[in-house]
């Protein structure tokens, strides 16, 4: 794998702080629905290529704010009066970031039935960088609180999942069918760093008063797979369009130089491999022309997240102790509807609203600061400008709120009770040229 290219990835997102499962995937904003048509159809769905005409490049930035926290209760997780001010408490996460991609499409027409669409694209569907906030005022004498009370959870967490992908759409004109397909070749970038005790418990020293708590950081892991993108659309006529899309999942093994430390022992170091699951999707969805001035566009999302049961971080160099880490997931599929709106308000301006609601991926029981999402909603506004003949401006700006959690029976080791919350928002602008 190309340490530049995931280099170069890592820089562009070098600070978005995002959750399971981690997506960046907003091109066009509130316009980004598979039945979208513009230069970012190599990924909402590349069947709609071939309905367009000409040349298409899009370039997209995605700016995201988060702040996240975790209140680690003291009772709940078996917590002692010496061990409760180091190892409870809250926990807080924020950040901001931009997200760059960049896609295109030239469609030709082959006789009067058929339209033809190549697309090429470089996007990050995936990143995230959270890194907790430090706590210096703890004591000195236990100095992996520095760390924080979620450190036993996350105390860092980078990936970058950058995705150069090509494309290509056929339509026929006559019936208004389209069909699609995309290869899309993952780069991935993870590293990870969290407290770790052999036990697996939050024993701060051992039976002879030595400190106990160790780390294991995961840096640089690399991984590649290529997954497919496959979708068909139908238009029907001018206001009413379907379309379907399934975005392949994939099991990324990723590997990596692993850096162990219990305790006072010397720091060793091991060549290991750690999974990361994502899901596949189906997306459905439909436009509908209501009148002139309205449009109404609507989505069905699943995603099998199911896949995800655990990650264990494996000791390539020992087997006799291949495990290093072992993090509970039992993840849920979960199911997204969304509404928008788009009201044509002037020749060369629309105003779009949005709506969402998405069941979170993560049971109860296996909430944790570094991969967990639960409930949310999710409500934007925005609008796409005609600037010239050949230049088009689409914005949104999107609230992300999730329910909060209040965890009393985690299966996690050591467990991660405790109350969470999750905020973020989203502002995204995209340039569209056509030629």
């Amino acid at each position: 794998m190309a340490r530049g290219t995931l280099l170069l990835a890592t820089l562009c997102a070098a600070s978005p702080a995002l959750g399971n499962p981690f997506s960046a995937a907003r091109y066009r904003g509130l316009m980004g629905t598979a039945v979208d048509a513009s230069g970012f159809s190599v990924y909402w769905n590349p069947a709609a290529l071939g309905t367009l005409e000409g040349v298409h490049l899009s370039l997209h930035a995605g700016g995201v704010h988060r702040d996240a926290s975790f209140d680690r209760a003291v009772e709940a997780n078996g917590e002692t009066p010496e061990t409760a001010p180091y190892n409870s408490g809250e926990g807080t996460t924020e950040a901001w970031g931009v997200v760059p991609s960049i896609a295109g499409s030239y469609t030709l027409s082959l006789g009067e039935d058929f339209g033809l669409g190549l697309g090429a694209g470089f996007y990050i569907a995936r990143a995230g960088l959270a890194n907790w906030n430090r706590h210096p005022e703890a004591s000195a004498a236990e100095p992996g609180a520095f760390d924080g009370p979620q450190r036993w959870g996350t105390i860092s967490t980078r990936l970058v999942v950058a995705t150069p992908t090509l494309a290509v759409g056929l339509t026929h004109k006559p019936t208004g069918l389209s069909l699609g397909v995309a290869p899309a070749f993952n780069l991935v970038s993870l590293s990870l760093n969290r407290a770790r005790n052999p036990d697996q418990s939050t024993t701060l020293r051992d039976v002879e008063g030595r400190i106990a708590e160790g780390r294991i950081l995961l840096e640089d892991g690399e991984a590649f797979a290529v997954t497919w993108v496959v979708g068909a659309r139908w238009d029907v006529d001018r206001d009413l369009a379907f379309a379907v899309t399934w975005h392949q999942g994939a099991d990324y093994q990723v590997e990596g130089k692993s850096f162990i430390q219990f305790g006072t022992a010397d720091e060793t170091t091991a060549n290991a491999r750690f999974p990361l699951q994502v899901a596949d999707s189906i997306r459905l969805a439909a436009k509908i022309g209501v009148t002139d001035w309205m449009t109404l566009r609507s989505e069905v999302e699943w995603a099998g997240w199911s896949r995800m049961d655990k990650q264990e971080a494996v000791n390539l160099d020992d087997p006799d102790r291949p495990v290093l880490m072992r993090i509970e997931r039992a993840f849920e599929d979960t199911l997204a509807a969304r509404l928008r709106t788009d009201f044509r308000v002037a020749e060369a301006v629309v105003i779009h609203g949005g709506l969402e609601y998405e069941t979170g991926a993560t049971p109860p029981q296996t909430h944790e600061p570094g991969l967990a999402e639960s409930d949310s909603v999710q409500i934007g506004v925005g609008g796409s400008f005609q600037l010239s003949e050949h230049l088009a401006l689409t914005t949104s700006f999107i609230v992300h709120e999730f329910v909060d959690v209040e965890v009393t029976n985690s299966i996690q080791g050591p467990p991660q009770n405790g109350l969470y919350t999750d905020h973020r928002q989203y502002l995204t602008v995209d340039l569209e040229v056509t030629l």
